[in-house]
């Protein structure tokens, strides 16, 4: 403004001519000079402040980007961090699984156990009362008064009104028989003492049944059945220690565990939970290959099981560790489309899945 201002000052002085002298043109020039030289010194000034806003900005770009970066980084740490948690977890969460199956299995069998004692307990209760009334009326019979025996003659005379010996008898004795008179003393017995009375005859004690004899020549030894090679576990033995060794990390001994209910048992309800955890166990070994195609078992045949979501969930994991991302996205798809409420269908969100 200070300059313009001396520039119209200026050009009023050449018009008017005449009326300046060469002083005041002089004071002109040098206040112009004055005023250039501060016009420099504001240029320079303006030029080292933007100099020092452009490193400012430069700096606080620097800055910037190196936080960025170092946010990135951490944000890629504690991505990778996450997720071994997850797997850790869901290795976690399988366990937990496989000991609350076999909790239930054990409760089952308590339960059964249980009722067959049961059972038996009415069963020996039934034959307590059966020999309870048995004693009752055995102990009635022994109570029982039994009838006296008739006193018999002496030996040698026959009773009254009977037959002499050897003479058949006339006819049936009389409904009323005559009272006897008392028979004669019998030989060195004093008179006035009654006869003895008969006595039933003794009878004879029996002789032990003879033990045989040892035969003495050879004895022919019946042939024994042949043992079977192997004792085979009741289902729920065999199902539970092969549970219990996947749990311990013994994952060959489970693999053979399972494949050996599956064999020997293939129709109990327990099949569907046998096949999952083979695969498990495979899936557990790396050996991702075979995983899939057990846990494909498991799809294809037992589609109505609760382990068919798992199954889906671990098969895509699966074809993700082998890196078929293509494969991963169709299992993860069908899991996420026929099972969308479930545990593992919000996993498979969760890992960004876009299907078509």
């Amino acid at each position: 403004m200070s300059w313009r201002m001396a520039a119209g000052l200026l050009g009023v002085l050449v018009a008017l001519g005449g009326c300046v002298s060469s002083d005041d043109i002089e004071a002109v020039r040098r206040d112009v000079a004055a005023l250039r030289q501060e016009v420099a010194g504001l240029a320079k000034t303006n030029e080292g402040a933007r100099a020092f806003t452009d490193e400012r900005l430069s700096k606080l770009e620097a800055d910037l980007r190196s936080r960025f970066e170092t946010t990135v980084k951490e944000g890629e740490g504690a991505r990778a961090a996450l997720a071994l948690r997850l797997d850790e977890l869901a290795t976690e969460t399988r366990l937990v699984q496989g000991k609350l199956e076999e909790n239930a299995f054990v409760l089952g069998n308590l339960n059964s156990r249980l009722d067959e004692m049961d059972q038996q307990e009415r069963r020996t209760a039934g034959r307590m009362d059966g020999l309870e009334r048995e004693l009752k009326a055995m102990d009635q019979r022994v109570r029982a008064p039994s009838p006296s025996p008739p006193a018999l003659p002496p030996t040698g005379q026959a009773p009254e009104g009977a037959p002499p010996a050897g003479q058949p008898s006339a006819g049936p004795p009389p409904a009323q028989p005559v009272p006897a008179q008392p028979p004669a003393p019998a030989a060195g017995q004093a008179p006035g003492t009654p006869p003895p009375v008969a006595q039933p005859p003794a009878t004879p004690p029996t002789a032990p049944p003879a033990t045989p004899a040892p035969p003495t020549g050879p004895v022919a030894v019946a042939p024994t059945a042949p043992r079977p090679s192997q004792v085979l576990l009741p289902p729920e033995e065999v199902y539970k220690n092969a549970l219990s060794d996947y749990t311990k990390g013994n994952y060959d001994l489970a693999i053979a565990g399972f494949k050996t209910y599956i064999q020997s048992y293939p129709k109990t309800s327990l099949v569907p939970n046998a096949q999952y955890w083979l695969g498990e166990a495979y899936y557990s070994q790396k050996n991702f290959t075979q995983a899939i195609e057990e846990f494909d078992v498991v799809i294809r045949d037992y589609p109505d099981s609760p382990k068919v979501p798992s199954a889906l969930f671990k098969q895509g994991d699966a074809f993700l560790q082998m890196g078929d991302t293509k494969r991963a996205t169709a299992v993860l798809c069908e899991l996420m489309t026929k099972h969308p409420r479930t545990r593992e269908a919000r996993l498979a969100r969760e890992r960004n899945i876009r299907c078509r």
